[in-house]
């Protein structure tokens, strides 16, 4: 029987519903998008895949103190401090309340309660108050892209030699390349050329199409020199 190749969109979507059919199923991570939903937040967690990868890269590195700029309802929390040790740490700062509240019911789901350190507030100004103990290992930001920079430079002044600054939503579905984008997405993709002159080949960019939101997206992974 001779297969057509789908166009591209249905070549994503037939990918990751492959995976989703052999991967193995979170019945906590689903909780938490189900309970997303049923909340009325905002669906707009990374994908399991991107999850995945969050644990895997913290798990590589053998962090211990992870900083998280953007909780929403926990998914991305719960991904990396399951990949933590014992007595490892997710610092994540999280201004809307009740995503805050979705997310220590999440931790708890999750058994992670006691990995997470949880601070509300605008992520400004509980970056300015933070006191750390010691370097960070690892640094997600998927927070108000239009901060990215600010988050980026402290994550920079933060995060120890050889560990991870990883950004979320560079792409925007294509929007941020986009000839015609508007000052909101250019100054998106001059945060996205200022890492890339800046660090080279410590930069890597793994692309993700996200089906429920019906979008071509990335992550931006910078190894610390």
């Amino acid at each position: 029987m001779t297969r057509t190749r789908p166009e591209l969109k249905p070549l994503f979507v037939h990918v990751l519903e492959y995976l989703d059919e052999h991967l193995n199923h979170d019945p906590v991570a689903n909780w938490i998008l189900e309970e997303t939903a049923r909340r009325g937040i905002p669906e707009i967690a990374i994908t399991p895949e991107q999850g995945r990868v969050l644990r895997l890269l913290v798990e590589l590195i053998g962090a211990r103190r992870i900083l998280e700029i953007g909780t929403l309802s926990g998914y991305s929390t719960v991904w990396m401090a399951r990949g933590l040790p014992e007595d490892g740490k997710v610092i994540t700062c999280e201004v809307n309340p009740k995503h805050a509240e979705m997310a220590q019911d999440a931790f708890a789901r999750a058994g992670v309660t006691d990995k997470v350190e949880l601070h509300l507030g605008p992520a400004l100004e509980s970056l300015e108050a933070l006191e750390l103990d010691e370097p960070l290992d690892m640094v997600f930001i998927d927070a108000d892209k239009q901060n990215n920079l600010p988050y980026f430079e402290f994550a920079e002044a933060n995060t120890r030699s050889g560990g991870l600054i990883v950004v979320d939503n560079i792409f925007l579905n294509g929007q941020v390349i986009a000839s015609d984008a508007n000052e909101y997405y250019r100054e998106l993709e001059a945060f996205n050329r200022h890492v890339f002159e800046k660090y080279g080949d410590a930069v890597t960019v793994i692309p993700f199409f996200k089906k429920e939101e019906d979008n071509l997206d990335g992550i931006l992974i910078v190894r610390m020199p």
